[in-house]
């Protein structure tokens, strides 16, 4: 990735002109986001395996995983607003003071509050068609929990925006990863007394948590500069819209599965839990690799935006892109051969042998839209940082359109699976779209090329390892030595693969994982 911008050092020379410790701690950022990323991914699969234990998959979990597809997509919005306020507060125009940004940000909490309280049964309706009344009666039940979490989550994310403009990562980090283990903690705690609604209260209690570190750490960086000025309601309302108008593509783009989910819940009981759990591996690996990235380096692509333009694409995204398909393609090819066996020979009541064949299924077909995700959200950060944020925003409508429209006809013919694997069309022309409009029509080709073979590359490697794993591993009786087997097999062959067809990506990436803070 480009030293100037995304934080893993990149495989060429680096550029002379950037000192070796600045570099350093680019990449040291970039690990940190990353990092946090997958604690909290991993505190996520914690409780998903301890719900799906304790609780299984059936019409009431169906019923809290719609509102949770609510709570998650409403999350990852909020991270989206650490991408795009930047260029607000960064700059001699800065358009916000940190004290402006944040009433703003107090302000779009209302209408939340609103929708996921006295609104939550009309709201429950709408996104849980499909469901029994049981399982929408536990939606509307969990909505006003998980309001509240996305609330704090939102002002939390208000914070981490503020703390990274002030190259304060490690503080980022570490609320993050607090609110995570407070969040599991919270869940061993309650879980025998809150039933289906114990992920929400866990949540709730991660968001507290987060927030709190946060408040903290703005306070202890310099606090709310602006103190002086006059805010009045018409201006936090102007200044709300604003970041919410620049934020609306994020929201459309991760509207997306609750409008899969919503054809999804017509399926048998348990299906709608099973989708929702292959969605959330594939989000967090997404969130882990591409956002957390662009997270760490859109302050410097703000700031080098006008010198560097359209040549900001090539340098950024191929590369970004290749490290996080080193990740991505193992994960979901895992998760088909080795993840969902182990998780049935573990909780062999949870989680039947139908769901098993369910959950490889979904994920398999989640997999085109994980490579267009990815490729989407290693783009957008960089158009934003170059100005388009007009076009980013005029996409979001029509792109929430078309996934509608090849949504209801891949369900018509194909019912749920063709819903699913419907999922990858409109975000896949979004990106092809923002491929052109970020690197030019004479650029584009060429680099949709090597984008193109990077993805079929990991995917081809990680797909011969883990089906030569699942081949060995078929050979043993029972299921937890199979799925033991297969992993082991797939993961070093996986890893012998990289050693020689992507050498230096995989010395690059471990060198940044190993590296340690200069003595300045």
């Amino acid at each position: 990735m480009s030293t100037q911008t995304l934080a893993i050092e990149t495989d060429r020379a680096r550029p002379a002109e950037e000192p070796a410790a600045t570099s350093t701690a680019k990449a040291r950022a970039g690990m940190a986001m990353s990092i946090a990323t997958f604690a909290m991914a991993l505190a996520s699969a914690c409780q998903a395996v301890l719900y799906l234990g304790h609780f299984g998959t059936n019409a009431r979990t169906d019923g809290f995983f719609v509102a949770f597809a609510l709570y998650s997509t409403f999350g990852v919005f909020s991270q989206s607003l650490r991408l795009t306020s930047v260029p607000l507060l960064v700059g001699p125009k800065a358009r916000l003071s940190p004290r402006a940004f944040a009433a703003a940000i107090g302000l779009v909490a209302l209408p939340v509050l609103i929708i996921t309280g006295p609104l939550s049964h009309p709201l429950a309706q709408l996104i849980a068609p499909g469901l029994a009344p049981r399982g929408r009666a536990v939606t509307a039940a969990a909505l006003p929990v998980l309001g509240a979490a996305m609330v704090l989550q939102l002002w939390a994310a208000g914070g981490a925006t503020l703390l990274a403009i002030r190259d304060r990562f490690t503080v980022v980090a570490g609320a993050y990863i607090s609110g995570s283990a407070a969040g599991l903690i919270a869940f061993l705690a309650l879980m025998g007394t809150t039933g289906e609604q114990t992920l929400g209260w866990s949540m709730l209690s991660m968001a507290i948590v987060t927030c709190a570190w946060m408040t903290v750490g703005v306070r202890r960086s310099g606090g709310l500069p602006g103190l002086g000025e006059q805010l009045t309601l018409v201006s936090v309302g102007r200044d709300a819209s604003v970041i919410l108008g620049r934020t609306a593509v994020y929201l459309a783009f991760n509207v997306l599965f609750v409008v899969t989910l919503a054809f999804g819940s017509h399926s048998a009981a348990g299906g709608t839990t099973v989708l929702s759990y292959a969605y959330l591996f594939a989000s967090y690996l997404i969130a882990g690799t591409g956002m957390a990235l662009g997270m760490s380096s859109i302050p410097d692509m703000t700031r080098d935006a006008r010198t560097r333009g359209r040549t900001l694409v090539a340098e950024t995204v191929p590369r970004g892109f290749r490290y996080a398909m080193m990740i991505v393609a193992p994960a979901m090819l895992a998760l088909i051969t080795v993840g969902a066996p182990l998780v049935h020979a573990i909780l062999p009541h949870s989680l039947s042998a139908a769901q098993v064949h369910t959950l490889r299924t979904f994920t398999g077909l989640l997999i085109p839209w994980s490579v267009c995700a990815l490729l989407a959200v290693f783009l957008m950060p960089v158009l934003f940082a170059v100005g388009r944020a007009g076009l980013l925003n005029a996409l979001a409508l029509p792109l929430l359109l078309a996934h509608l429209a090849a949504t209801a006809l891949g369900s018509a013919l194909f019912g749920v699976n063709g819903a699913v694997g419907a999922f990858f069309i409109a975000p896949g022309c979004f990106a092809a779209i923002l491929l052109v409009a970020g690197a030019g029509r004479e650029e584009a080709p060429r680099l949709f090329a090597e984008l193109a073979g990077d993805a079929a590359r990991f995917l081809a490697l990680a797909g011969l390892s883990f089906g030569a794993g699942w081949a060995l591993g078929s050979t043993l009786p029972g299921d937890l030595a199979p799925a033991l087997l297969a992993g082991a097999v797939g993961g070093t062959l996986y890893l012998a693969g990289l050693r020689i067809f992507a050498r230096r990506q995989l010395d690059v990436m471990l060198s940044a994982v190993m590296a340690r803070p200069s003595a300045a």
